[in-house]
């Protein structure tokens, strides 16, 4: 060994030893040579070099030196003895090693040197060298006490053991990637079947209150979050001209009660000869009746006459003369019955119509029945009735009156503000649950029907699982309070109802995430698993 290196001549003798032995005991039989780690071991890694431009193949090679399969040819030969640089190629593809080393000719052939022997490696490639041999040993060698201790049967386990073992590493390996792709499968497939809001809050359904005429609101008796009754007040609209419409309300009252009177009297009127004409249409009837069961007594006699005159003897022309004028007396007898019965009939009409006030000649409808009369006199009251309890203070103006027994949810207008008929001033919530309505892209919405499960996440960190019950590709869906009615580039969005399947409790106006999953069988998936 130098400086620079190993070299063929320099390198430990016990690496080339050969060692074989045969391990004889009592009652055994003698094992066979096992190869040990100081025999020299065939590398299966390949090797070529590169001399002159020209790669030739090795058919073995070890850590002193390498064969080739073919001698060099002459004209390239280096000669007997000489040095000579070369490059050494280890592997293949990819992972090949490539060393620039100097290599000398064996001197125990011939002319045709086939046998190289390394000369001064560099202290790295030896190293190299060493690993891929130590490496091919550790393998491949067997130790003298794996020989004395191993018989057939721990051979067959150790193989047997081997064999398991790679089937078990083989299984384990499938497994973990069924594993994974199923994970990722399952990941993909959630995020198809997911559909997610863009926006969603809790909502509940509302009514808008507005003021009764135009005005300034002079005073608001309620906060949000207050319970009110039918009939309170929630505050005063003083209206642009105060006297002047005290005055209009006046003048409407005394022309109501005027007409009242009128429509009054008129049915009193009609009620008396109502009474009188039944009493008249009663005797009528009577007689009517009467002269209807003469008049059918006597169609039966004649024409009991008429079919006896047909049965008796031979048809002579007078008999034939009598029969003729039975049959027209029959005929006319017919024509009693009719008349009487028509006359009934019409009795019977006038009897029903009577009672509301209507006569037989007002049937075109040009005089207003008792019906009609009452429908007006009961509007005519609801409408005093309401003046009357207005309760109009002419310092406050016109009350805001509650028309339901619910909660308010926010106050739009404050006193001293301007408020019309059109322009909301509370919002009122009934006693109906909280839901919850979420803001989702029309196209995306498409994949949503009636029914699917829903996964509603609150601010507050509460979860709740729900299911879709309504669905309107517009952004805006009036009756409900909570959720922004009017968002940017409404037209793209569709708002979609979400029923909790549990109590909500949550206050209305909470922003929360909502996921809709369109997939049935993934929404049971998840349901089993509880995800």
């Amino acid at each position: 060994m130098n400086g620079t290196g190993y070299t063929g001549d320099d390198w430990p003798a016990q690496t080339e030893q050969r060692v074989s032995a045969q391990i004889v005991t009592p009652d055994l039989a003698p094992l066979p040579r096992a190869p040990m780690a100081q025999d020299p071991v065939r590398v299966v890694e390949p090797m070529a070099i590169v001399w002159q431009g020209v790669e030739m193949r090795t058919t073995h090679w070890s850590v002193h030196g390498f064969t080739l399969e073919a001698p060099i040819p002459r004209v390239l030969a280096p000669g007997v003895g000489r040095v000579f640089d070369l490059t050494v190629l280890i592997g293949s593809g990819a992972t090949r090693i490539e060393m620039r080393v100097q290599a000398r000719a064996d001197g125990n052939e011939g002319a045709q040197q086939t046998s190289y022997v390394f000369v001064d490696l560099d202290r790295a490639q030896a190293e190299v060298l060493h690993r891929i041999v130590d490496h091919v040993v550790a393998h491949k060698a067997m130790s003298l006490t794996q020989l004395l201790n191993e018989t057939e049967q721990t051979r067959v386990a150790r193989v047997q053991t081997g064999e398991r073992m790679r089937n078990f590493r083989t299984g384990f390996q499938l497994s973990l990637a069924g594993v994974a792709l199923a994970a990722a499968g399952a990941v993909t497939y959630n995020h198809m079947a997911t559909v997610k809001a863009r926006y969603a809050a809790v909502t509940a359904g509302a009514t808008a209150i507005s003021v009764p005429v135009a005005g300034t609101v002079s005073q608001i008796n309620v906060a949000p979050g207050q319970r009110i009754s039918v009939g309170d007040i929630l505050g005063y609209v003083r209206p642009s001209g105060g006297d002047t419409r005290a005055e209009g309300m006046a003048d409407r009252r005394r022309t109501l009660e005027a007409e009242r009177a009128e429509l009054m009297s008129r049915r009193n009127a009609m009620a008396q000869l109502s009474t009188v004409a039944m009493q008249g249409l009663d005797a009528d009837r009577t007689r009517l009746t009467e002269s209807l069961h003469l008049a059918e007594r006597r169609l039966g006699i004649e024409r009991a006459t008429l079919a006896t005159l047909r049965a008796s003897g031979l048809p002579t022309a007078a008999r034939q003369r009598e029969r003729a004028a039975q049959q027209a007396v029959v005929l006319q007898a017919q024509s009693d019955v009719l008349e009487a019965q028509s006359r009934l009939d019409a009795l019977a009409q006038a009897a029903v119509l009577t009672p509301m006030g209507v006569t037989q000649g007002d049937l075109r409808g040009t005089t207003p029945t008792l019906e009609t009369v009452d429908l007006r006199i009961a509007a005519l009251d609801q409408e005093l009735a309401g003046m009357a309890g207005t309760g109009t203070d002419p310092a406050l103006g016109a009350p805001i009156v509650s028309p339901c027994d619910c909660t308010v949810q926010d106050i739009e207008r404050r006193p001293g503000e301007w408020a019309a008929p059109a322009d909301t001033v509370a919002v009122l919530v009934g006693a109906e649950a909280p839901t919850v309505h979420a803001l989702i892209l029309g196209e995306t919405a498409r994949g949503i029907s009636i029914g699917d499960p829903a996964r509603v996440e609150l601010a507050d960190g509460t979860s709740v699982n729900g299911h879709v019950a309504r669905l309107n590709y517009s952004a805006h869906w009036p009756g409900y309070t909570g959720l922004q009615d009017n968002v940017f580039a409404a037209d793209r969005y569709a708002r979609v109802e979400i029923t909790p399947d549990q109590p909500l409790h949550a206050p209305v106006g909470m922003v929360a995430n909502v996921q809709v999953i369109t997939s049935s069988l993934w929404a049971s998936l998840r349901a089993t698993v509880g995800v």
